[in-house]
C-alpha cells in the first residue's frame, strides 16, 4: 500500500474524510511535531485538507505558503546515543543533574536549509512543549557543536508540505482512484543494513544506512566495459586502462574516484 494516501468523499465541492477510521496517511510527514498544539488536535487532517484543496484548485501554492508562513518543520527525538548527548555538553556545564539534558530525554531538531563552510547546519535544542519556540532562540549545530541563532537555519513548513505534495509515488502508477502496481526489472542488487540502533542519528542525517556491495562483481563488470563505452562516460583512454591494470594486478579498486564512479553509472543504465 502506498504510504501517502487519503480516502475521502468529494461531493458538492466539499471534502470530507471517511468517518470512524483514520482514512489518511502522512507517512512522509509523520516525524513532525504537532503544528498547532493549542488549537488543532488532528493536524495531519488539517494538512490533508489543504493538500486536497490544492489538488482541486481551490487554493494555490501561494496560499499554502501564507497559511504556514510562521511555522517550521520541527521533529522530536530521544537522546539515545553518546554522540547526541555529547552535543549538549556545553549546555549541561555548571547545571545540576536534574537540570541537565540526560540520556533518553527528548530533544528537538530542525531540518537543515543552508550550509556554512561546506557543512550543513543541523539545529538541535532542548525539548519544550512550545515546539516552534526553538526557531527564535539559540540552538546547537549538531555538525560543529557551536551555538547559533536565526530562523534562516530552519526549514519552513510550507516548503516541506509543497515538497511532500510533489513527492513521486515509486510503488504504484496513477494519482487517483485505484492505483496499479508498478512493474520493475531488477538490474542489480545492493545489500544495506537497517541500522535500527542509529535511527535517531539518521534523522539528523549523520548516520546513513550501510551498503554492502559485491566488489568482485563490480570489478569484473568494469573489465567488460569497452574503451568506446568508457570514453562515452567521460573516462579517458589512459585513465581507463590504468583502472583495468590495477584490477588485474592488485585485485582491488578504489570505488570513490570520479572515474570509477562514472564507470559504475554504466552498470546502472545497462
Amino acid at each position: 500500500m502506498p504510504l501517502m494516501y487519503a480516502l475521502y468523499y468529494y461531493e458538492n465541492e466539499k471534502i470530507s474524510f471517511m468517518e470512524d477510521e483514520r482514512s489518511y496517511m502522512l507517512h512522509g510527514l509523520g516525524h513532525l511535531t504537532n503544528l498547532f498544539p493549542n488549537s488543532v488536535e488532528d493536524w495531519q487532517a488539517e494538512i490533508w485538507q489543504d493538500i486536497l484543496k490544492l489538488h482541486y484548485g481551490k487554493i494555490t501554492g501561494k496560499d499554502i505558503q501564507e497559511k504556514y508562513s510562521n511555522l517550521y518543520a520541527i521533529s522530536r527525538l530521544t537522546v539515545s546515543t553518546s554522540n547526541v548527548l555529547s552535543r549538549f555538553k556545553k549546555l549541561n556545564e555548571e547545571k545540576n543533574w536534574n537540570e541537565q539534558i540526560n540520556p533518553f530525554n527528548f530533544f528537538l531538531v530542525g531540518f537543515q536549509t543552508i550550509k556554512e563552510n561546506d557543512k550543513a547546519v543541523k539545529p538541535m535544542a532542548p525539548f519544550t512543549k512550545d515546539y516552534q519556540k526553538i526557531v527564535y532562540e539559540p540552538f546547537i549545530d549538531y555538525e560543529t557543536g557551536e551555538v547559533k541563532e536565526g530562523s534562516q537555519y530552519f526549514k519552513p513548513l510550507s516548503r516541506t508540505i509543497l515538497e511532500y505534495v510533489d513527492h513521486p509515488e515509486y510503488k504504484f502508477d496513477g494519482d487517483e482512484v485505484v492505483l496499479e502496481r508498478k512493474h520493475i526489472h531488477a538490474d542489480g542488487l545492493v545489500y544495506i543494513g537497517k541500522e535500527a540502533n542509529n535511527i535517531d542519528e539518521q534523522a539528523l542525517d549523520v548516520k546513513k544506512a550501510q551498503e554492502f556491495v559485491n566488489k568482485q562483481e563490480i570489478m569484473n563488470n568494469i573489465l567488460n566495459i569497452s574503451q568506446t563505452e568508457a570514453e562515452a562516460l567521460g573516462v579517458s583512454r589512459s585513465r581507463f586502462q590504468g583502472i583495468k591494470q590495477r584490477i588485474r594486478k592488485n585485485g582491488d579498486l578504489n570505488m570513490n574516484t570520479p572515474a570509477v564512479r562514472r564507470l559504475l553509472s554504466f552498470e546502472i543504465i545497462q
